[in-house]
């Protein structure tokens, strides 16, 4: 609180303003890839109005091919500011988005699920509608499938259909088994023990042989608390590299 010249008082900026979080998003090179305001280019989609939670869990454990952020390259004080600043953004119903038809789909996909993650339903419908713009015939049907059962609430089976147009369809192509793996690691970044091992449970039922027993090891190591075990052994099994 500030006292003016006339005697009044006035609020002080808040730490974390949007002029703030512009800056760190400017600096951090977020609008190399999403645009100088967010809206999206042909590298990366828009980001405006995404939720904090959202931009945290994408920045730090990200679906797609965004590569993940580690606190020393942005630390958390600087990351609130971002998810700030971009959640106070009026989300675009028209921004860039990048060129080829079958990114764009992908990266629609990855986003319905990322924000289905972090409970907006809204999002999830956003995204959900600029996949059913551009399909036809099953997929179309799937997704609007998956739109009804957002209007109703039932987040978990609508992010099962949404899942199941994705595979073969991300890049690189993922399977329906590699994308609850991709699913379960990110859930597992996220420090949600229960979703990782809901992916884990669909991903048993997927394979079998020698992928099956390192499954269920993967699974015994949530459900003993060893997430950080559970960790590893997805990322090798992914091909990912982690510290």
């Amino acid at each position: 609180m500030t006292v003016t010249a006339g005697g009044e008082t006035a609020e002080e900026e808040p730490a974390g303003t949007a002029a703030m979080g512009r800056e760190v998003y400017l600096n951090a090179g977020c609008s190399a890839c999403h645009g100088l305001n967010a809206e999206g280019t042909d590298v990366g989609p828009s980001v405006a109005g995404h939720t904090a939670q959202q931009v945290h869990q994408q920045v730090r454990s990200p679906l797609a091919q965004m590569p993940a952020y580690s606190e020393a390259q942005l630390s958390d004080e600087d990351l609130d500011q971002v998810a700030g600043y971009l959640a106070a953004l009026e989300s675009m119903e028209e921004h860039a988005e990048p060129v080829k038809l079958s990114q764009v789909l992908a990266i629609h996909h990855w986003m319905a699920i990322s924000a289905i993650t972090a409970g907006d339903p809204n999002d999830a419908l956003h995204h959900v509608g600029h996949i059913i713009e551009r399909v036809k015939g099953e997929h179309l049907e799937t997704m609007e499938k998956a739109r009804a059962l957002l209007r109703e609430g039932d987040l978990h089976e609508a992010e099962h259909l949404i899942e199941q147009m994705l595979a073969g369809k991300a890049k690189p192509e993922l399977t329906l088994a590699e994308l609850n793996l991709r699913l379960a690691l990110t859930a597992v970044d996220q420090r949600d023990r229960a979703e990782a091992i809901h992916q884990i449970r669909h991903y048993l039922e997927r394979v079998r042989g020698a992928e099956r027993e390192k499954g269920e090891a993967f699974l015994a190591h949530l459900r003993e608390g060893d997430v950080h075990g559970a960790e590893h052994g997805i990322a090798d099994l992914l091909g990912l590299e982690r510290s």
